[in-house]
């Protein structure tokens, strides 16, 4: 199972239920289908930019993508 967690404003938040990313997508449908490397590249496509845009609580937040982590268990 994977959590997907942004620094919002200084506070580790859990976005995977509640948040959306890019233009309101699902995050871990987002995440699953953009967490990808193009041949030769060592940047994700997810991570092209230098700011991913989270939405969560009706607020946009523009985040640099060190402000996201991917937590994996196997619960």
């Amino acid at each position: 199972m994977k959590r997907y967690y942004a620094n919002l404003l200084g506070n580790w938040t859990d976005i995977t239920e509640n948040g959306t990313v890019n233009h309101n997508e699902d995050v871990t449908k987002y995440f699953d289908e953009n967490l990808t490397y193009g041949e030769e590249s060592k940047i994700a496509k997810c991570f092209e930019f230098d700011y991913i845009n989270v939405q969560y609580q009706n607020k946009n937040y523009r985040l640099h993508p060190s402000m996201i982590q991917i937590v994996t268990s196997k619960d």
